[in-house]
């Protein structure tokens, strides 16, 4: 988001958008929880189902989100660090409120992830393979080579780790127009997909690309 989450939620919700996504992605690298008035506040705002993610550690931090409202929560270093973490979540709170976020780079003719400030790597179909295992219920699927880039979504990717789950997936990382989300619903099977720069550095809304989707027969809610 840029500016006020508050204010970004209200005119999000006010444009129609099917889910948001709040991401503080900073809450893990310093080391502290996610701020819960603030949450609290942006989730008034909406009207749509809204999944929350950062600096999650505890069977407790995702209690306290589905306490104040959030449908589901989206953790990312605690998937790396420890698998049982994640199929321990599942079996308390089901698979239908836990998304996996994976950040992918594609580095010497392979997808990997980047699992920590010291530039470790995990081989990203090791990765799904346990999280498949935990039986979560979706994947957050961020190119990190396009994410704010606007030149497109990562077909390849996309494909890559479709194959590998059936599990939803949402893609992640690239959009800058709105044919970039009918390119990516065209030539994939999946059938989500997030953005924020198009919305926040272009002329387009959330609008403008429903309509472009709908002008091409998928299935949209305007």
């Amino acid at each position: 988001m840029v500016g006020n989450p508050v204010q970004t939620a209200r005119i999000y919700n006010s444009r129609g958008v099917d889910e948001l996504v709040f991401l503080d992605i900073f809450a893990t690298e310093q080391d502290r929880n996610l701020n819960l008035k603030l949450v609290s506040e942006v989730i008034k705002e909406c009207f749509m189902p809204v999944s929350i993610g950062g600096g999650i550690k505890s069977l407790e931090d995702i209690n306290d989100l589905l306490k104040i409202g959030a449908d589901k929560v989206v953790i990312k270093t605690m998937a790396l660090k420890d698998p049982k973490f994640i199929k321990d979540a599942v079996l308390f709170f089901g698979s239908q409120c836990i998304s996996i976020a994976i950040d992918v780079i594609f580095k010497d003719q392979e997808y990997v992830i980047k699992t920590g400030p010291n530039f470790d790597e995990m081989n990203l179909t090791d990765f799904l393979n346990s999280m498949e295992d935990c039986d979560v219920g979706e994947y957050l699927l961020c190119s990190t080579d396009d994410d704010g880039m606007m030149n497109g979504f990562n077909i390849e990717l996309v494909d890559y780790v479709s194959k590998l789950t059936n599990k939803p997936i949402i893609a992640i990382g690239g959009a800058g127009k709105p044919e970039h989300f009918v390119t990516l619903f065209e030539t994939t099977n999946i059938e989500a997909a997030a953005s924020s720069s198009i919305y926040h550095f272009t002329q387009y809304t959330p609008q403008d690309v429903k309509n472009s989707l709908k002008t091409r027969g998928f299935n949209v809610r305007l």
